[in-house]
């Protein structure tokens, strides 16, 4: 098995995505590429490869740093998307690609990456985001570890700022770029991973991240989606059992409520909710399941939230245990 240095980082993110990634092959939504960065990533790789393995760079003379980009014989492959450095970790090969890698004149590597943005402000690593950018270069140096190279806590950024100005375009845009420096600790990785394994052979979906934007989308979706348009069961000023029983005209009768009763019981209380509807149709003895019945299943599951048997998080539905 392998697994990239992204999907690491999906699982620190949110542990229900990274699940349904691996598990259910359910992927977040993909945004589009930024052109613009991989085409400035092209170009700085041209101008360090200019010095590898013979001289010190224009650019890191200028700023008084003695570093020689290596000429390693898998750079090439370690740089492919893909492919990347790999490490076994645990019968899981692990991987990622780096930007760039520079040597100083005692033989220790630094990883590099470069980062490309547009903004008012000075580049900086300070924003509480960026710690995905940490997170990033500390792989890349336990990977490297993991190859027999002597590797520096320290890696670089170098960031490329396109500057915006009041001339005219005339096809050029102009960057102004900082060497940034940062201390990487790599000691939070091997016991992410154990736990990124321990996620990996459970059968049971874990909780999602309480700031995942796309678990709260999902269950926000799942609450409105096919809703009676005159009852509004997640309001509290209605009265539940008054909801409950407005709901519950609506399905055919108890058996729906208690085939999800019974599926959850059988689940350790919890599953998503897609999932359950699934399970709850093959209880009814229903193989194919149709978009009238699976709004009638979910009709049923928001019946039995409005009468507090169970409650809706992050896209699961889980019983409430009685006292």
């Amino acid at each position: 098995m392998r697994l990239s240095r992204s999907k690491v980082d999906l699982f620190i993110q949110c542990p229900l995505c990274f699940w349904l990634d691996q598990k259910s092959k359910v992927k977040r939504p993909s945004g589009p590429p930024f052109s613009l960065n991989i085409a400035v990533d092209h170009l700085l790789k041209n101008e360090f490869d200019e010095s590898r393995g013979k001289d010190i760079p224009e650019r890191l003379a200028r700023e008084k740093l003695s570093f020689v980009p290596t000429n390693h014989p898998l750079l090439s492959r370690w740089r492919e998307n893909f492919k990347g450095v790999t490490r076994q970790y645990r019968g899981i090969e692990f991987f990622g690609a780096i930007d760039d890698l520079w040597h100083d004149m005692f033989g220790v590597h630094y990883v590099v990456d470069y980062k490309a943005t547009s903004k008012a402000d000075e580049v900086s690593l300070d924003a509480d985001w960026q710690i995905a950018y940490k997170r990033q270069v500390e792989f890349y140096q336990w990977l490297l570890r993991g190859n027999d190279l002597e590797v520096s806590n320290q890696a670089w950024f170098v960031y490329a700022n396109g500057i915006k100005g009041d001339s005219s375009f005339d096809d050029q845009l102009a960057f102004k770029t900082k060497l940034l420096s940062y201390d990487g600790d790599a000691s939070w990785i091997e016991p992410t991973l154990d736990r990124l394994m321990e996620c990996l052979a459970s059968s049971f979906a874990p909780e999602a991240s309480h700031d995942c934007d796309y678990c709260n989308y999902v269950h926000k979706r799942m609450a409105a989606k096919a809703l009676p348009q005159k009852v509004d069961v997640l309001s509290p000023a209605l009265n539940k059992p008054a909801v409950a029983m407005t709901l519950h005209r609506l399905v055919k009768g108890p058996a729906d409520l208690d085939a999800i009763m019974t599926v959850l019981q059988a689940h350790q209380g919890r599953l998503l909710i897609d999932v359950l509807i699934k399970n709850v149709s093959l209880n009814l003895g229903k193989s194919r399941l149709t978009e009238a019945g699976k709004r009638r299943i979910l009709e049923s599951i928001y019946a039995l939230q409005s009468q507090g048997k169970i409650r809706l998080e992050n896209g699961m539905a889980i019983l409430v245990k009685s006292i």
